[in-house]
């Protein structure tokens, strides 16, 4: 009986470290990533950032003048932590009127089977906000 709830507690401490494992992954610009340039000034393509996040289903954790971030909640589904995706936008102002914009959409090692790349929404969403 000891053995028993000893294997059983073990593999709930084993269930509850996978789960955090694929709670949370860090996004992370690359020298190489895609730059996306605006004719806009940084505060207005800011903005638009972050309306673009909330539209996609991303709770904003970050707001700051040259980054933001979104984590989009998790949902229990086939694979551990699918839906748990974190997008980080990198702004970066090339003179008053011009922005660049790299995103970056960060998947967790365990739940990356039901996790997707949310690039391309995020920026047609940035696009959309600006009129572009």
């Amino acid at each position: 009986m000891m053995q028993m709830r000893a294997a059983a507690k073990m593999g709930l401490i084993a269930l509850v470290s996978v789960v955090f494992v694929g709670c949370a992954a860090t996004p992370k610009v690359e020298k190489d990533a895609p730059v996306t340039v605006f004719e806009q000034p940084i505060a207005k393509v800011q903005k638009a950032t972050v309306d673009a996040l909330v539209v996609t289903g991303f709770d904003v954790k970050k707001s700051e003048p040259t980054y933001v971030e979104g984590f989009r909640p998790h949902k229990v589904g086939l694979a551990v932590g699918s839906g748990g995706e974190t997008v980080g936008v990198w702004l970066a102002a090339k003179n008053p009127d011009v922005t660049e914009v790299k995103i970056d959409t960060a998947k967790s090692l365990v739940g990356i089977v039901g996790q997707r790349n949310w690039n391309a929404d995020v920026l047609a969403e940035i696009k959309k906000s600006l009129g572009q």
